[in-house]
């Protein structure tokens, strides 16, 4: 009788933490709307080029040596003196300022299985910060 009642209470401390553990699981999720409002309120009235795309590419995209230098990676070189006629080169599909989300450059930076940087996606303030750039027409300004 001992064994069975010790056996019924370990059961019991199985299950309950088997729904903890589910609960807790279940109860954290990642609301990306939520997350989408909270950046977009933190983000400029108007993006600008010099201002908050620069330093993104500078911190993220050639000061690791990637874009940047005689042979940039994908032959997109990102230099500071270069980047923003390298980005809207006609024809290669960088910049889409009529379907921004269809922009090479977001893409890349949104992708889950090609992110740029290689290291990882950047968060998403950052991504959201460069498609209102784009949506803004991608001025150099």
């Amino acid at each position: 009788m001992n064994n069975k009642l010790r056996e019924i209470k370990n059961l019991v401390f199985i299950i309950y933490n088997f729904f903890f553990i589910c609960i807790a699981l279940f109860s954290c999720r990642h609301d990306k709307a939520a997350l989408e409002r909270v950046c977009a309120s933190s983000l400029p009235d108007t993006v600008s080029f010099s201002k908050n795309i620069l330093p993104i590419l500078q911190n993220n995209c050639n000061s690791i040596g990637c874009h940047s230098g005689i042979n940039p990676t994908g032959h997109l070189n990102l230099d500071t003196s270069l980047a923003y006629s390298q980005l809207m080169q006609h024809g290669k599909g960088y910049i889409d300022t009529i379907n921004p989300k269809y922009s090479l450059f977001y893409i890349q930076m949104t992708s889950v299985s090609k992110p740029m940087p290689p290291s990882g996606n950047l968060d998403a303030c950052t991504t959201q910060m460069v498609l209102k750039w784009i949506q803004q027409k991608a001025s150099k300004n």
